[in-house]
């Protein structure tokens, strides 16, 4: 039963599935230069809630539409390129895989270019070669076509963009996280918006190539281009104007199709499909996201943080007003950055992965403070004038990594003295304090007698987890006196302790359904190769927040889009999350299991593993993907953080590569591919 609502609320969400992106606003910086001749003397014939539950190509059929053979597209965009370069009609069209309705399909062509912002045409008439004829003509009349190679499909890229549905919503209603008529997921729904006896459209894909995710980002959007915008600056009033209008509102689906040199891709949420996945792409795209982090580190020995490779920018969006020469940067993450070429090192034994960590293990003691812990010198990190724990829990793994690898003792004051610190900051009852100096916390001075209240404001699930993962290597790898190794065993057991059986009863309200503590996860499969550290409340940790991320997964039986099956949500419904963070987690109760002779365990979550590196690969920036990008050379490598936002972070990489690294060497230890 539980799968056959599942099937009809496919059908009806994503009517038809094959989806792309199109476009048309006022041009901005990373806007789609566009223009449309879309004439509506009154709203076009909607098909009815019903008639949408009945798409030309529904989700649990789209494996076998991705089989069909797509040579008829080939030769549409052929005569597309060749019309658009020397202004000759299209001529009679072969039989395509596109469904065109005279009176929905909306038609959109877009041209793609390094360095130029992409520009497009929508139209609408009596058949897809009358619509693509005045397309032609339309773009071949900009000042702007001429920056266009357009007989040249290895520069100039075409997307099409056809609407195959639409049904009427409430504005009110619309959100990500309801499965209902109203939802709108960003890739998949387009809008049209009558207002004012004109018809505006934001086409599905428009996500992808705008890099919007939220229903927020979609109405702002839109607000430019009905005027909306020019009434106020502020965003979260734009988005209101625009809820209340009196406009009729519908969502839309579409097919869409790329070039990619001679060859045409069908699109899905505005990328290419199907993907490649089998362990050789797995070791290729862990390779080729680490040299992306390779590639963009500096004299310095920083990493490249953040890039957008739709707006060109390396400037975070949580710190917009941030320039580049005062740019945000994170040293927990820059650390992360490390263990990914260290990971990759011992993949591949290349020198250059050992050096660059070198360099950036040399950029992180230069930010380092010290104190005196029971007698002896403590390292801390300090960053952003502040001293977090996880940001020294992490650093000391990353020390410790290219210890165990290197052998190199060059830093060893560093690994004793972080090692130190990280002690001090457990308390009596086992609680990790997740910050030492904070700005706004005793005048920026170190927080030693931290409130109740502020210890519960300064909380985070992560740190502790860092700290434990430092810990467990740091009694494993280093030579300690007996008294040095009983007081990090005891105070481990006593963090350990804490974060296993105290935590969630002290911090319940903080806990979400989905776990979010991979570090943990990893914390306790190194410290279980101790037998000491094998206690049933710390194995049941892991293999209980194991099932509850498996629990919280979409899933081929339960997934309403093509692309879910592999990501998380917290309650089932919600736009998804791709998470290699988490899958880290997950491969380290694998392999914790395995450890602990639990075959039938390990298997299984060996099994969910490798579903959710499947789904990871649709946020991999390769050279077919990302042709909405202004200089796709700057991302191909990287993994997004989000489907359709084109943020990139050095932790996405990281997170990524790592769990693909530690899948990978889990399958050759099976034989698998």
């Amino acid at each position: 039963m539980a799968r056959v609502m599942v099937r009809k609320l496919r059908i009806i969400l994503v009517g038809m599935v094959l989806l792309t992106a199109c476009r048309r606003e006022r041009p901005s910086a990373v806007d789609v230069v566009e223009s449309n001749d879309v004439s509506e003397r009154s709203s076009l014939p909607v098909r009815n809630v019903a008639e949408v539950a009945k798409p030309s190509y529904d989700l649990i059929d789209y494996n076998e539409w991705l089989k069909r053979d797509f040579s008829p597209e080939r030769r549409l965009f052929a005569s597309l390129r060749k019309s658009l370069a020397n202004g000759a009609k299209i001529g009679e069209l072969p039989k395509l895989n596109i469904g065109f309705d005279p009176s929905l399909s909306v038609t959109a062509v877009t041209l793609f270019q390094q360095g130029h912002k992409p520009i497009r045409w929508i139209s609408k008439r009596q058949t897809l070669a009358e619509t693509l004829d005045r397309i032609v003509e339309a773009l071949r009349s900009r000042q702007d076509f001429s920056d266009f190679a357009v007989a040249d499909p290895e520069k100039c890229r075409i997307m099409i963009e056809v609407i195959t549905a639409e049904w009427p919503i409430d504005a009110r209603e619309l959100g990500m996280h309801q499965l209902s008529r109203n939802r709108f997921e960003p890739g998949i729904t387009g809008l049209k918006i009558r207002y004012k006896g004109r018809s505006h459209f934001y086409m599905p894909t428009d996500a992808a190539v705008y890099s919007h995710l939220t229903v927020r980002h979609v109405l702002n959007h839109m607000s430019k281009k009905l005027g909306i915008a020019k009434k106020t600056n502020r965003i979260s009033e734009r988005v209101q104007m625009m809820i209340g209008l009196e406009a009729e509102f519908y969502a839309t689906n579409s097919v869409a199709f790329v070039s990619y040199g001679q060859d045409v891709l069908p699109l899905y949420r505005g990328f290419p499909v199907p993907v490649e996945f089998s362990t050789q792409k797995m070791l290729e795209m862990a390779e080729r996201s680490v040299d992306w982090v390779l590639d963009n580190m500096d004299e310095q020995g920083k990493f490249l943080y953040y890039y957008d490779g739709v707006s060109d920018s390396v400037i975070d969006h949580i710190h917009p007003n941030r320039t580049e020469q005062d740019n945000y940067y994170n040293i927990l993450r820059h650390s992360g950055g490390v263990i990914a070429l260290l990971r990759m090192y011992e993949l591949t034994e290349d020198e250059n992965y050992l050096a660059a960590a070198d360099k950036a293990l040399h950029f992180l003691t230069e930010h380092t403070r010290e104190h005196t812990y029971r007698g002896e010198r403590a390292y801390y990190v300090f960053f952003n004038q502040k001293a977090k724990l996880g940001g020294t829990g992490i650093a000391l793994v990353a020390f410790l990594r290219y210890y165990q690898i290197s052998g190199e003792t060059k830093y060893n004051e560093y690994i004793f003295g972080l090692a130190r610190h990280l002690l001090s900051r457990v308390t009596e009852d086992g609680e990790m304090l997740g910050y030492y100096i904070h700005p706004q916390y005793n005048g920026g001075q170190p927080i030693l007698s931290p409130t109740p209240q502020e210890k519960k404001q300064l909380f985070s699930f992560y740190y502790p987890g860092e700290a434990m993962l430092g810990l467990a290597l740091f009694e494993r790898e280093m030579e300690l006196t007996d008294e040095e190794r009983r007081h990090v065993r005891e105070v481990s057991k006593s963090a350990l302790d804490f974060l296993v059986n105290i935590r969630p009863v002290r911090y319940a309200e903080l806990f979400e359904p989905l776990p979010s503590d991979g570090w943990l996860m990893q914390a306790m499969e190194e410290w279980s190769r101790d037998e000491e550290f094998r206690k049933k409340e710390y194995l049941d940790f892991v293999f209980n927040d194991a099932r509850q991320m498996i629990a919280h997964m979409y899933t081929d039986e339960n997934a309403p889009y093509y692309d879910y099956p592999g990501t998380f949500y917290y309650r089932y419904g919600d736009h998804t999350y791709p998470d290699g963070a988490r899958a880290e987690g997950l491969i380290s109760a694998y392999y914790l299991a395995k450890r602990m002779g639990e075959k039938q365990l390990a298997e299984y979550i060996l099994a969910n593993c490798r579903t959710v590196a499947k789904s990871l690969v649709y946020t991999y920036n390769d050279e077919k993907s990302t042709f909405m990008h202004r200089f796709p050379e700057k991302s191909i490598g990287s993994f997004r953080f989000k489907l359709t936002r084109h943020w990139v972070r050095v932790d996405t990489v990281q997170h990524t590569a790592c769990f693909y690294a530690r899948l990978l060497s889990a399958l050759r230890q099976q034989g698998k591919n």
